[in-house]
Formats: C-alpha cells, structure tokens, sequence
C-alpha cells in the first residue's frame, strides 16, 4: 500500500480539482475489507481523518463530492468531509469559505440525479437539513424557492425533496435535535409557514425592522403533496419508482400531522387524500396511510371543534362503510398469518380506539348529526378478534367510554352493550396458565408476537382486566338485564363445569387443567357483575327515586338467593375451583352484599364446609387440597375483618366449630395457627365487646408465642452460630453430602437421597416449626394491620406486644444474622475449604427465566417436583429453610414499625438492627439481597419523624452502606464475567445473574428515589397500610427529604450510591438516579441543609465525581437513548455551582448577585479532550442566557450536547484516552429486546428481585474529608 500519511495534491488553498485520489479509495477500501490487519485499518483511518481536518478539507470535499467521476466510496467520502465541517468546523470559517460551502451543497442538491446511489442522494439531503437547521430563516431565505424548483421536476428530485422536509419536520418538531433546539421559535415558525398556505399563516421571520418571509408561492407543501398524491391515486398504477415516493411522500404527511394546525390540515385536503390510500389494493401504502392517521389521531388531546373538524368525517357512517370493508380484508386467521395483512388489523385497531378516546373527551353528538352506531358496532367488532392484541385498544377504549355517564344513555350504546358483554365474558380466561403446546388461537397469536413470559403475563392480565372492567360497567349502566344476562351464563357454563367432573380422577389430577381456567374466567364474570352492581348501590346511596329503591332491593335479593344457591347447590369436586367459589362467595359479602349479615354466615358455613380431609392422595392433588386450606383460612379472616362485630356474638360456637375441623382433617401447625388468628381478628375487631375483656382475651392468644421466645431451651440454642447450626440441623449437612462425594456428581437432579438423608429432612423439618417465627409473624401482622394511631386499640395492641418485643427482638436479630453467614460456606459447621463449593450449590437457588431458561415455566416446575427426592431436592429443602427463616424475620421486623413510639424509642434498637440485619448481609446473593431490601421500606416509612434522628441515622447509613458495596463489586463482576468468558455453556447462567443483578439495582434505585421524593410523606399520609401517618401530616416536623439532606453522616454516603449507581448498566435504575440527582443538586447552591465547610465538601464532590460519572455515561453508548438526560444533569451542576447567579430578595438579605460557587465544574469540562476556553466560555454564556429566562430544560441541555458532541467514547479518569477496550458478550444482541428479563419460576417459593448499590472501600470519617481529594 502507498504512503497513506500525505495527502496528494494542492494544498494552497485552490480547489484540488487535480490531486490524485488513488490513496483516498485505497484507504476506503482497506478499511471495509474485512480481512485488513488492524494496523493497516489504523493506519488509513488516520490518514483520512487528516484530511477532515486539514485546512484543505473545504476544498478537498467540494472536489471530491461534485465529481461524479469519483467511484461511490470516494465521493461519499467528500460528503462526509462536507458534513464534519457542517457539524463541527462551520463557525470557524470565513464568509468567503461559508458562502464557498453553501454553494457547494446548494449546487449538490440541484444536480442530483437517477443515477446517482441513494445513499449519495440521502447523504448530499442530509447536507441540506444540517444547513437549513444553522442558516434557514436567519440569513437563509430562498430555501423553499430552491425546494420548489426540484419538486417541479422528476420524481427523483421529488424524493429529494421530500427526504428534507420529512427530516427537517422530525429534527425541529419530534427529536430532540440539539442544534433546532437552539435555533428556537425561528426555524419552527419557519417550518410552519412552508407547510401551510398564505390563508392559513401569513408567517414571517422579522429580523431588526425587515420581516422576512420563507414561503415560495401561496400554497405550501401540505397542498403541493396532497396534489402530488391525487395525481397518483387517479393514476393508472403506483408502482416501482412511484411507489417509493408516495410512500415518502405519506411518511413526511405522517410526521408534520404531529404538529401542524387543524385548519390547514382541513384546508389542504390532505386529510381526505390519505384516506384515499386506503381503497388501495397495495399493503404497503395502506399500512402508510394508517401510520399518517394514527400520528395525527395519536395527538395528547383535541379541542372540540377539531374533534368535530378530524374525528366526525371518519366516523361517520360512510367512512366506517370503507374502514370496515378494509378491516374485514385483513383479518387472518391463525393458520394463516399474514404478516401485512395482521399488521393492518393492529394498526386500524388503534386508529379506532384513538377515535373513541377523543369522541369520548367530549359530550355525545345529537343523533341527528352523527350516527354513531356503526361507528360503535364496528368497536365491538373489533373487539371480537381472535388476537387480544387486536382486540385490545377498543376494548379499552369501550371501558373508558362506558366510564362516562353522558355516553352510557347514548342509544347506540346500548344497542351494542349485549355482544359486547358476550365478547368480554369470553375472554376472561388465564390465558397465560395455558400449556405452552396449546392450540388456542388467541395464545398462538399472543406467543408468536410477545416472546417474553413476563410481557405475555402482564399483557394477558390487562386484558382481563380491561374486559372486568367492560362487564362491571355495563352491569352498571343496565343493572337488571346485565346482571341476570351474567347470573344464566355462569348457571349454564358452572352446570358443564360440574358435569365434566363426573370423570374426577385423583390420581391423574393436574393443578392447572382447562376445567380450572373455564371455571376461574366464570367466577371472574360474576365477581365483576357484583362488582358493578356494588357500584350502582353506591351511586344510589345518598339520593335515589323509589323506582331505583324497589330495583336495587330486588336485586339484592336476586343476587343473594343465586349466590346461596351456588354455595349450597355446586359442590365442586376439584380444590382450585372450590378456592375460587369461596373468593367469589367472600367477594360479594364484602362488597354487594356486605351489610347482609345472616348472607354472612352463609358464606362463613359454606367455607368450612368447604375443608376437604387430606388421606394419602397423589402429591399434586394434596398440594392443591393444602392450598385450599390456607386460602380458605385468609379469606375467614377476611370475612371476619368485615363481620367481627357479628361473628363474635357466637364466637364460642366458632371456635367449637375450628375445634372440630382442626381433629377432623387433621390440622398441621400452620393451620391451626391460621384458625386461631381468625379467631384472634374477630376479639380485636368487635367493637361490642368492652377494652378490657378484649385485651385480656387477645392477652390468652399471645401468652404461648411470649413463652417460646422466653424459653431457655430455645435461648441456649441460639447462643452462637454453631448451636443453631446444630439446632435446626445445618450441621448435618456438610458430613451428608461429602459422605456421598456429591461435589463429584455433575446432576444432582439424577441422583436420590438415601435414608439418611430423608432422615436429616425430617429432623430439620421439625425444627423449623420449633421455632416461633411463623406464628409471631402471623399474630402481628393481624394486630398491627391498618391501625389508628393513638387509637384505644392502637394502644391496646402496643400493650399487648411491648412486654415481649426486647426479648423477642434479641432473638429475632440473631436468627437473621446467622441465616445471613448461612450464605457464606466457610461459615457452616463442619464443612472444610474443600467442601464449601458444594455448599454453594446447596445455596444456589433455581430460577425459570424468560429468555434464558430452556422449556416453558410449566416444564421447569415439573422438573422441580420430578426432584423433589433427588439430591437437588434435598439441597432445596435445606436453602428453602434458611429463605424461610429470613422471610419471618423480615417481615417480623418491619411489622413491629407498625407499633409506632413504642417501638422506635427502644434504645439501642436501630445500631443493634443495623449490625445484625444490614451489615451482616454481605454475603448474600443479590437475590437474596434485595429480599432484603423489601424489609425496609415499612420499617422506614413508619417511623415518626421525631424518631428519624435517633433510629433512622444508623440504619439508613448501613443500608446506603450495603447496597453501594454490593452492587458496587457485583456489577464489576459481571462487567469482568462478559469480557473474558464467551462460551456458549456459560450463556444461560450468564444471563440469569445479568437479569437478577439488574433487578436488584433497581429495588435500591427505586427505594433511594422513594426516599428523596419531595412528595414522599404527603402520598404515605394517605396510605392506610401506614398506621403512623398522622405524624406525616405535623407541618412542624422535617420531611424524610430534608431530614436525608442535612444529616452528614447519610448525605456522605447518599451522594456516593447516586453516583455510582448513574454508571451501573440498567437503563431503569439510571433513569431513577438521574432523576434523583436532579433534585439533588440545587439544593446545595444555598446552605437551607447544610453549610460552610460541609456544604462546600458536597459541591465539590458533585462537581468531580457526580459531573465526571455523568460525562462519562453521556458518551457511554449504552445509556445513549438517556443522553438528553445526563446533559441535563451536567448543566444542572454547572448552573448551581459554576457560575453567577441571580439570587432574589429575602426577607432577611436584598436581593443580590451570587458568583460561581467553584470553578471545578468548568475545569473538568476544560479538561476533556479538545476543548478549549473559548468553547466553554461560549456554553456557559449560553447556559447564563437560558437560565435567566427560566427552566428551559430541552436548550439547556442542547448547549451541553453541543459542547460536547465530539468527545465520544471517553473515560474521564483515563483523562482524555479514548477506551478501545469495550467488548460485550454474546447476550448483548439478546438484551436489546430483553432489557426487562424477570425470574418466575422460584422453586418452593415465587420470589421477586429487587435491588441494591456500592462503596469504595474507603473509610471516610466526614463529608469533608470524603471529598478533600
């Protein structure tokens, strides 16, 4: 290869017409010849990259670009010359250079030709938007004259045109293009007044006294492409080069109907001529004509008249004649998937369901002036389409619309309502709980478009939810006839379920069975009948005719003789469906029938009759019979809550009646904890029975959990670590698995446990109920739940508990810090080094994960209990035990918040909490940490504010602490694990511990941004789960906010988490800290927290490290689609704190100007490189400029963007070197389209993930000394 490293030809200045551009094609080619040694690829790019930046590069573009001669590479290559300079070099030019460039891309643009690539013709089009953006409309006037002139020619030239105008309509209006931002009101106006016509805006850029105008002709380019258009649709056939340009001709209506006037929309008739495209036989210009309608429909909000003006055409019977006719065209059926055919039947679903929400905004028209029911009976035919995702905007739409009093009395309405109801009762399946292999169109359609089961399960629950909604409104709107329509459905549909389960076989029971979804979608029906009819009951509470009286007493006995004749009638053969008749039963006592007590005491008979006695039935059937029970136990309790005062005027006889099914099935502990605790809710909660007897029989329930916790057995078993161990038999453990040299088995799943191990399962097992967790935790929970505080029983329940809480604490504590060093091998009792890896594959739990886990969900929890007695099995039952230690002692923890003073006043309490429960949690997985993590809030939430200082400081610490170390060391783990290890058997664990750290990172995001929110306490006031709100509401007291933000010893490490966490790669978590560090920032431009010393520490390291990180991932492709909002941030820190400030009158100093409070966040600026202090000195005027005239956010963040557009990829601690050293995993192609990943499938238990974040080791005494350097 030549000498790449000189340039041949003139270089003085005159156009290099003669230099030879042998070297230039060379280098292109080396550079995209795949096969080139990367020293060579070095090299040539080095010499191009000269030539962009030589004096000549003007010269050098101009040549290469206008000589058609040049092969493609060399010519694009001037273009791209012509761009860097239009970009980044255009202010440094002289007038004589800028009028050289702009004749050289006027004369470009003119000259292009058929014959030229298109790449070429789009990059010399992007020549032109770049500089219409910097020069139209300010010393740039003849633009749209130069557009006309091209248009009037070919359709090449037409195409041209059209690529300026839909791109300049995006960049101005749609993207947030930083250099239009800057431009402003000009170029907007500018682009407004070429679209529309001289009638509609007359426009006009007024620069000193002259006022320019941009329009060429009276007509603008709305009418000049609705003609273009017309030509087109009455001609022959639009095809080939045509039909590229319709198409780009429909794309550039589709973006300016984002934002141009109503009336010049009318006027222009483009409106019309769009839908015209839609009798076209031609999918592509169909579905384009749609993408226009639905941009323009897709608008936030229409006024009424441009409803009446946009809307009413469309929906009048005529059009819906055409819409439906085309409808019908593209319906597919499963087996025949079309995918433009489909693609249209989506896209006209919207465009219909955007017609709804706007007519809807508004009162219904007259009949007389628009027939509305084809419109509408078109909604519900859409409804009925196979795909939900069809189906699903109009069925939204119909619940917002039958939301809206004026349009339920409409006629039409009505005449819809009955298919309607017969579409959305049909569709209240779980479809989501069907077998992966079924054959059920609407899940075929569903699985082939939403990959993800999270997404699937999210999409399916919102269907059905939208179609309850849909049933309880309509049993609103028409109470009578909807209700018994409802009722004889599910009589007829409940008789075929009880008729199929004559073939009822325990032995091949299956938990989820089509029985079982049909009977759940029919209960899911009634329960929104009822709910419906509840509403009607409570819109006629306060004023109703005696016609509404008579109707409301007739249904309530109408729907309480159904209801007692299915309970008493229906006796269902299968625990599933038996639980969901006992939620519907419960459902319609508490909500439609809720004062009928004797309908009360139907349904709390009917429950426990519905018990079934366990014998030694297949293990599906018993897990399904055990779920039963404990269902049915919760909504006895939850009966009680609403009938206490009733159900306690027999309590004896009650608790005869628990007395009896406890010997009768054969009650295991948990049960009958759960039956005492009904019995227990039912003391608390009757308000006929005096305080006094009630505390003492509330007194009779706690005595035995008050004496489990005072046992010295129990005591000395948790005196250490290794005495626990031994007492709940995780010192068996190690001895077991070596014994069967199960570190060399590679499938644990493949081998059973002897009798030994079945043996240690059971001691374990019976340990485990030794321990007075579960029942404590129950009794609480019930206790405590939705308190007054400073109530007679608030007071009442603080007396009951207080006794007990020290000692109970004490323990409680221990028990969570030795689950927590469980995680940790080394710390097991009799498990030498050589065995701790086995013991981290006891700890590992097992996950099913969308995406990543092979099989279905289904398959994984069958392979789960396929190995319920193989060595994974066992393994599993000794993790489930410490994740159910834990879990007690969690949630033990922050129920006692509930207790409010009497709780956060213990001294010593909150460092003793702090030790044992937070900083003892290094161990764990990020899993596990973030179940962690879910203890806190109510913990936090509840204490009072007087109480944050003194038991709050220590645990926020700790936890700000934790979760910095954690997430911290494990993102660098993973950032390691993705650059050093690409092997294909490493992928799936690789993306799971990805999908789980993400989640996790975003539990302690999400908790430090509820923290900081300025409305934080306000929202908990109002929340009833909060039992000490009231404290919230003391306007006297700091805020949770201002209490994080003058308490140094939390703001230290607060500032530290924020930081780090705005680098870790998960784009929610960030988001969440930017928002975060917004609010952050300017509250230390004045000392209202903190001051002198202190507050300038806080400021400086804002303007270091919080400025440097958010640089760095600004420039970080990864978080590329949140630039804007990291420019913001950067801005945001140097407004506060490095420059002058206007600061206003008070009433204790005059108003007056502040200087920069430090000048560090200009010199880490100046020190990127290429910067230089007249670029920075000009940003900052800019910023100074912006900010006095208010928040501009979009420009303020424009002027970083543009600052700082040529420092791509750099890493600010590596001072100005660009890192070449980024390198992705496989799984980065997989995360683009699952950045949302979820673990479902948690053995035993179905946990969620959650989140944490880090700390640099370092010990910092002081906020000040932390950042001193």
């Amino acid at each position: 290869m030549t000498d790449l490293a000189t340039a041949n030809g003139t270089t003085n200045g005159a156009h290099g017409q003669s230099f030879d551009t042998s070297n230039i094609l060379e280098a292109l080619q080396v550079i995209h010849n795949p096969t080139t040694k990367n020293e060579i690829r070095r090299q040539a790019s080095e010499y191009l990259e000269s030539l962009k930046l030589s004096n000549e590069a003007l010269q050098y573009g101009c040549a290469l670009s206008s000589d058609k001669a040049q092969p493609p590479l060399v010519q694009h290559f001037g273009l791209s010359m012509l761009s860097h300079i239009v970009r980044h070099e255009v202010h440094q030019l002289s007038e004589q250079q800028t009028n050289q460039l702009r004749d050289c891309i006027n004369e470009l643009g003119r000259s292009v030709q058929d014959t030229d690539y298109v790449f070429i013709r789009n990059k010399i089009a992007e020549l032109w938007i770049e500089l219409a953006k910097r020069y139209w409309a300010l010393d740039m006037f003849s633009l749209d004259e130069q557009l006309v002139y091209l248009w009037e020619q070919d359709l090449v030239r037409k195409d041209f045109v059209l690529t300026i105008l839909e791109n300049l309509s995006e960049d101005i209006f749609v993207r947030d293009d930083s250099v239009a931002i800057m431009r402003g009101r000009d170029l907007n106006s500018a682009l407004v007044e070429i679209f529309t016509s001289s009638s509609n805006f007359a426009g006009g850029i007024k620069i000193g006294d002259i006022t320019h105008h941009v329009r060429y002709g009276k007509d603008g380019w709305l009418i000049r492409i609705r003609n273009f258009l017309e030509e087109a649709i009455h001609g022959p056939s639009i095809e080939g080069q045509l039909k590229e340009v319709v198409l780009k001709a429909l794309a550039t209506i589709r973006s300016a109907f984002t934002w141009v006037m109503t009336p010049a929309i009318v006027q222009s008739m483009a409106l019309a001529v769009t839908c015209g495209f839609l009798t076209q036989a031609d999918p592509d210009l169909i579905m384009a004509a749609i993408d226009s309608l639905v941009s323009l429909y897709g608008r936030m909000r229409l006024e009424e008249l441009e409803v009446q003006a946009l809307v009413h055409p469309l929906i009048q019977p005529d059009s819906i004649a055409t819409l439906r006719q085309l409808y019908s065209w593209s319906v597919v059926s499963v087996n025949e998937l079309d995918s433009s055919k489909y693609a249209i039947s989506k896209k006209l679903s919207e465009l219909m369901s955007l017609f709804a929400d706007h007519m809807c905004q508004y009162k219904p028209p007259d009949a007389g002036t628009l027939d509305l029911f084809p419109f509408l009976r078109f909604l519900t035919m859409v409804a009925g389409h196979e795909s939900l995702i069809v189906s699903i905007p109009v069925v939204h739409s119909w619940a917002k619309m039958l939301e809206v009093a004026s349009w339920r009395a409409v006629p039409a309405v009505s005449q819809c309502i009955g298919p309607l109801l017969e579409v959305a009762s049909q569709r209240l399946m779980q479809y989501d709980q069907l077998p992966d292999d079924t054959q059920e169109p609407v899940v075929i359609f569903v699985n082939e478009e939403i990959e993800l089961f999270p997404e699937r399960h999210g999409f399916f629950l919102n269907y059905r939810r939208l179609c309850a909604a849909v049933i309880e409104w309509i049993c609103f709107a028409q109470l009578e006839d909807a209700l018994h329509a409802v009722m004889s459905r599910a009589d007829a549909l409940l008789s075929d379920i009880e008729l199929a389960e004559q073939q009822f076989d325990i032995t091949r029971y299956e938990r989820v069975s089509m029985h079982i979804l049909r009977a759940d979608a029919y209960f899911a029906m009634v329960d929104a009948a009822f709910r419906g009819f509840d509403r009607w009951q409570g819109a006629h509470r306060e004023s109703s005719s005696p016609e509404e009286d008579q109707l409301g007493q007739r249904m309530r006995e109408e729907s309480k003789a159904w209801m007692l004749n299915m309970m008493n009638n229906r006796h269902f053969k299968d625990p599933s469906i038996r639980q969901r008749q006992i939620k519907s039963a419960v459902e319609a006592s508490n909500r439609a029938l809720k004062k009928d007590t004797g309908f009360a005491f139907s349904v709390l008979e009917h429950i426990l009759s519905s018990f079934i006695i366990a014998g030694q039935q297949d293990s599906s059937y018993a897990d399904a019979v055990e779920d039963l029970h404990s269902y049915a136990t919760g909504e006895l309790r939850r009966l009680s809550l609403q009938h206490a005062d009733y159900f306690v005027t027999f309590y004896d006889q009650l608790q005869a009646k628990f007395s009896d099914l406890i010997d009768q099935i054969s009650a295991n502990e948990r049960l009958q904890v759960d039956l005492k605790s009904t019995l227990f809710s039912v003391i608390q909660h009757a308000n006929g029975v005096d305080y006094a007897q009630r505390q003492a029989k509330l007194e009779e329930f706690l005595r035995p959990i008050a004496a489990a916790w005072a046992s010295q057995d129990f005591q000395s078993a948790l005196s250490s670590l290794e005495s626990f161990a031994h007492f709940q038999g995780f010192d068996q453990v190690g001895p077991y698995l070596a014994s069967l040299e199960a570190g060399k088995i590679e499938d644990w799943s493949a081998v059973p446990y002897d009798n030994r191990g079945v043996q240690i399962q059971n001691e374990m097992l019976s340990a485990y109920a030794r321990l007075p967790l579960r029942a404590t935790r129950i009794f609480l929970s019930i206790s405590t739940d939705r308190l007054e505080q400073g109530s007679q029983l608030h007071n009442i329940i603080c007396d009951l508990w207080s006794p007990m809480v020290p000692t109970m604490l004490e323990y409680v504590l221990r028990l969570t810090s030795y689950n927590h060093q469980l995680h940790n091998p080394s710390s097991w009792p009799n498990v030498p080094p050589e065995l701790e890896d086995v013991i981290r594959r006891v700890l590992r739990d097992r996950y099913w994960q969308s995406g990543i886990s092979t099989g279905s969900m289904g398959e994984f929890h069958s392979r789960v209990k396929a190995s319920k007695s193989t060595l994974e099995g066992f393994a599993s039952s000794v993790r489930g035990k410490i994740r159910g230690h834990l879990e007690q002692c969690y949630s033990i923890l922050h129920t006692l918040g509930r207790l409010g003073p009497t709780f956060y006043s213990m001294p010593q309490l909150p460092e003793l909490i702090a030790q044992a429960a937070i900083d003892s949690a290094a161990p764990l997985s990020p899993h596990h940490f973030s179940v962690m993590l879910q203890m806190l809030p109510k913990l936090i939430d509840e204490c009072p504010p007087g109480s944050r200082q003194h038991f709050l400081t220590p645990i926020i610490f700790s936890v700000l602490v934790q979760m910095d170390t954690k997430l911290s060391m494990e993102w660098e783990k993973m950032n390691q694990r993705k650059q050093n290890k690409h092997d294909e058997e490493n992928l799936s664990e690789e993306m799971r511990d990805d999908s789980v750290l993400r989640q996790t990172t975003y539990r302690a995001a999400s908790l430090v941004a509820h923290w900081l929110a300025p409305k934080r306490d306000q929202d908990l006031s109002s929340k009833k789960s909060i039992v000490n709100r009231s404290h919230l509401t003391d306007g006297t007291q700091q805020t949770m906010r201002e209490f994080l933000l003058s308490n140094v010893q939390i703001l230290e490490k607060l500032l530290v988490l924020v930081t780090h966490a705005l680098a870790f790669k998960d784009m929610k978590s960030s988001n969440q800290m930017l928002t975060s560090a917004h609010r952050l920032v300017p509250e230390f431009a004045s000392d209202r927290f903190i001051s002198g010393q202190e507050a300038a520490a806080v400021r400086e390291y804002i303007s270091t490290e919080m400025l440097k990180t958010a640089i760095t991932c600004l420039n970080d492709g990864y978080f590329a689609d949140h630039q804007v909002y990291y420019a913001q941030l950067i801005a945001t820190i140097w407004l506060s704190y490095g420059l002058p400030s206007h600061v206003p009158a008070t009433d204790t100093t005059p108003a007056h100007e502040r200087p920069p409070l430090t000048s560090t966040p200009q010199d880490v600026i100046l020190s990127l490189p290429g910067m230089t202090e007249a670029k920075v000195s000009h940003a900052s005027g800019l910023l100074l400029k912006e900010a006095s005239v208010g928040n501009r956010s979009k420009r303020l963040r424009a002027i970083i963007l543009a600052l700082l557009e040529g420092v791509r990829g750099v890493r600010v601690s590596e001072l100005g070197k660009i890192d070449t050293r980024q390198q992705h995993s496989k799984i980065l192609e997989k995360y683009k389209q699952r950045e949302m990943l979820s673990m479902q499938g948690v053995e035993d238990a179905g946990q969620k993930i959650g989140g944490g974040t880090v700390d640099d080791g370092t010990d910092l005494a002081g906020v000040a000394d932390m950042f001193a350097g």
